[in-house]
């Protein structure tokens, strides 16, 4: 995990909205840490995705600036941002297009003209990372749902970018799919990426996230560590995590536990 505390990414009072319509986003402000792993919260409908569109520069805010290591976003270079910065749809099926998943992969080295010997250094290494190497000659749409994901995220990791969004990633994986899918994104985390992943599966975020950004009617809520998840998740109007669902009723309320690894902790203590 990287240590640098720098402000890699930071947003300052964005508010957007779809022609003709209401503000989606409303005055939204917030700054990402290298290294950081954020989770961006908010039920369907929230402005999740079209928050992510702004900070990829897709979407241009009615108001606000966004600012890339103190640049602002609308003056970075095109290729410079779309090396940077990357995007994994929650569908894989918008990502992944060419022929065989290796030329799939490689569309991006090869259209941003870097060198050949690169080109399969990168590949051999997200394809060892993700675990796809019986995959490269296959066609893309001929594989599963959950082989999609990894070869639409090796499409973005061979272009090495400091800061990754994730749409609902674990959306409509298997059991087996979400714990390798977790695996690969702690170890992006290690290596000192810096990842903001969108989602309104609580039990994951729970679990998954160092820093919690609420998204509730384009507003953002509430920002911090696992303290505002225990303060206010009735505010943000989720469902309990199953740990804590487990544990109401036997313990104050100041004591419920968000993770497993929470609720072990606790159970030790009771039966003490």
């Amino acid at each position: 995990m990287a240590k640098d505390s720098e402000t890699i990414l930071m947003v300052k009072d964005l508010t957007f909205r779809y022609p003709g319509g209401e503000p989606v986003l409303k005055t939204i402000s917030f700054a990402l840490k290298a290294g950081e792993k954020t989770v961006l919260l908010g039920p369907n409908g929230a402005g999740k995705s079209t928050l992510l569109f702004n900070l990829l520069r897709l979407y241009s805010p009615e108001e606000g600036e966004i600012y890339l290591k103190g640049k602002r976003l609308k003056d970075v270079p095109e290729e410079f941002l779309r090396q940077k910065l990357a995007y994994i749809f929650q569908n894989p099926d918008d990502q992944v297009f060419a022929p065989t998943v290796e030329e799939d992969i490689l569309y991006g080295p090869v259209q941003f003209g870097i060198d050949s010997k690169e080109q399969k250094n990168r590949l051999k290494q997200v394809v060892e990372l993700l675990q796809i190497k019986e995959l490269l000659k296959r066609n893309p749409r001929h594989l599963s749902y959950g082989e999609k994901r990894r070869v639409a995220l090796a499409g973005v990791l061979v272009m090495n970018p400091e800061i990754i969004f994730f749409d609902e990633p674990l959306a409509f994986l298997d059991p087996p799919g979400r714990k390798l899918f977790i695996k690969i994104m702690e170890e992006l985390f290690c290596q000192g990426k810096t990842l903001l992943v969108a989602t309104h599966d609580l039990n994951f975020a729970a679990e998954w996230g160092q820093r919690f950004l609420v998204l509730k009617d384009g507003r953002i809520i509430a920002d911090g560590d696992h303290k505002i998840l225990k303060k206010g998740i009735a505010t943000f109007d989720y469902s309990l995590p199953i740990p804590t669902q487990i544990f109401q009723g036997f313990v104050h309320e100041s004591q419920l536990p968000l993770t497993i690894k929470e609720s072990r902790e606790l159970l030790k203590n009771l039966l003490l």
